[in-house]
C-alpha cells in the first residue's frame, strides 16, 4: 500500500484499512487452525491404518491424558472413525471460511487501492 500519513486519510478509508487488518488477522487464525486440523487428521488416519494391521483379539491401548488405558480394537476404530469424520467436516467448514475471508480481503484491498489512487490524483 502507499505510504500516506493517517491524518490525511478520510475516516471511511481509515475504517476500511482497519477492516483489512482485522480480515488479515482472521485469515491468519483460520490458517493456523486449518494446519492444526490437518495434522490431527493425519494422525487419526495413521492410527486407523495401524489398527487395521492388528488382529481383533490383540490388546490395544489408548492415551487418556498421560495414562494409557486398555481398550478394544473395535471401540478404538469406532472412536477414531468418528473423530476422522468430525475433523474432515470441520476442515471443510474452515476451508469455506478461508475462501470467503480471502475474497473479502481481495475486494477490500482493491477498494482501498482505488481510493488511495483517487486521493493521489486529486
Amino acid at each position: 500500500m502507499l505510504a500516506v500519513r493517517e491524518g490525511e486519510l478520510p475516516p471511511s478509508l481509515q475504517q476500511q484499512i482497519l477492516r483489512l487488518q482485522q480480515l488479515q488477522q482472521t485469515l491468519n487464525l483460520i490458517l493456523v487452525e486449518r494446519q492444526r486440523l490437518e495434522t490431527e487428521l493425519f494422525e487419526v488416519k495413521n492410527a486407523l491404518q495401524e489398527l487395521e494391521k492388528v488382529s481383533d483379539t490383540a490388546t490395544v491401548y489408548k492415551a487418556v491424558g498421560p495414562v494409557l488405558v486398555q481398550s478394544s480394537r473395535d471401540k478404538l476404530v469406532q472412536e477414531l472413525s468418528e473423530k476422522k469424520e468430525l475433523t474432515e467436516t470441520r476442515l471443510k467448514i474452515l476451508e469455506k471460511q478461508e475462501q470467503r475471508t480471502r475474497s473479502q480481503l481481495d475486494t477490500l484491498q482493491k477498494e482501498i487501492q482505488s481510493a488511495l489512487a483517487e486521493k493521489k490524483t486529486s
